[in-house]
């Protein structure tokens, strides 16, 4: 019988069936990927270092403008939004606070991961999805090379290492976007509103967003790459690709209110 003429009792069974699937092929998928982090630190010279670099700048060079574009935009409407808050309490020098507080916590993290969950994700599984399908991962282990070796691992560690970069660049942008709002508060100016964000910034707040966005950064590159290895088709990679984007999604809100919880309460 197939799934969609089946009953919703048989409906509710096979997806949660898939699900569980789902997560036993990710939990082994993962096991490869930490053996070979394993064998990478045991034998450095047999990394691509040069894919690796490729896969930065791809990820991160080129992502650079889009994302100062949008972090620029939403550091406006932080500030827009904390105008409305606090300007009929007389806080306005408070706002800068607010926009580089968040900025660095929150919407620098979340933003940059999920502009590489949409970007570099994607690409990911359209790009082993493609080698997956045309039997090329077949064929280079028959020639007992582990493409998660060669191909997820490089793309996990570039995702890894240029996250925390381009989080600084939102966090930058944002906080000059936030200025702009100065230009409508007469009790404000752009320098008062700058010394206001140096006093914001903690230490401790850049660096928890910086722990974020590298675990965010390496969840995404885990999920994009092992969607695409899971391609079965040509005609599979753009479910491979929206479950790529959705499942990533999922697991960086739930990581994120996992770290806020042990940060702030725990």
């Amino acid at each position: 019988m197939k799934g969609q003429d089946a009953d919703p009792v048989t409906r509710l069974g096979l997806r949660t069936r898939s699900l569980l699937d789902g997560a036993r092929a990710m939990t082994v998928f993962t096991g490869s990927f930490l053996l070979a982090v394993g064998a990478g630190v045991l034998r450095p010279r047999r990394q691509r270092l040069k894919e690796t670099l490729l896969q930065i700048q791809w990820a991160g060079a080129d992502a650079m403008v889009l994302l100062a574009c949008l972090s620029f935009l939403m550091g406006f409407v932080i500030g827009i939004q904390a105008m409305a808050t606090m300007s009929p309490f007389g806080a306005e020098a408070r706002i800068a606070r607010v926009v580089t507080v968040l900025t660095m916590q929150e919407i620098g993290p979340l933003l940059t991961a999920i502009l590489l969950a949409g970007r570099s994700g994607i690409a990911f599984v359209t790009t082993l999805g493609t080698m997956k399908s045309g039997g090329e991962l077949d064929a280079l282990r028959t020639r007992r090379i582990d493409p998660v070796a060669d191909f997820v691992l490089p793309r996990v560690l570039a995702l890894m290492l240029a996250g925390p970069l381009l989080a600084m660049i939102t966090i930058a942008s944002s906080i000059l976007g936030g200025m702009v709002i100065t230009l409508w508060i007469p009790q404000l100016s752009p320098h008062g509103y700058l010394r206001g964000a140096a006093d914001a910034m903690n230490t401790g707040f850049f660096f928890f967003g910086l722990a974020k966005i590298v675990v965010f950064a390496g969840l995404v590159g885990l999920i994009g790459c092992f969607q695409g290895m899971r391609i079965t088709g040509p005609g599979a990679v753009g479910k491979g690709a929206t479950s790529s984007f959705v499942g990533s999604l999922l697991l960086i809100g739930l990581v994120d209110a996992l770290f806020n919880f042990i940060y702030h309460i725990y």
